[in-house]
């Protein structure tokens, strides 16, 4: 399950359980439109539900394929979950993204979003 909210130039996603096909297909559009109306990057936050189990290998190299084409249009990008697995995931990641990515435990919701907004971390 992936749900999608833009909020005053940013787009929040919410992950949930195993993502499939339909998801993606759904997503595409969507973050495009988004892009292409906003000037710059496109600031995210993404929260992982405590059922999100990730994706499938045809699911991974899809999202890979999606972040090459799109690397231009990412901003800031804040994770928010709630196991080690997800953190290490968010900080292998950011080695391989053009976008400044962080990890927040799901306490630091409100943070997670000023520093996507700002990338100022809160004292």
């Amino acid at each position: 399950m992936l749900a999608l909210k833009e909020e005053n130039g940013l787009l929040w996603i919410r992950a949930g359980g195993r993502l499939e096909d339909e998801d993606y297909n759904r997503f595409v559009p969507q973050f495009e439109r988004i892009a292409e109306r906003e000037a710059g990057t496109v600031p995210m936050v993404i929260e992982l539900a405590p059922d999100f189990s990730g994706w499938d290998l045809g699911g991974l190299w899809r999202d890979l394929k999606f972040d090459v084409r799109h690397k231009d249009c990412f901003g800031r990008i804040a994770i928010i979950g709630d196991s080690k697995w997800e953190e290490w995931g968010t900080e292998m990641s950011s080695s391989l993204f053009r976008a400044e990515m962080k990890f927040f435990q799901p306490s630091q919701r409100s943070h997670a979003e000023s520093w996507v907004r700002t990338g100022e971390d809160a004292a």
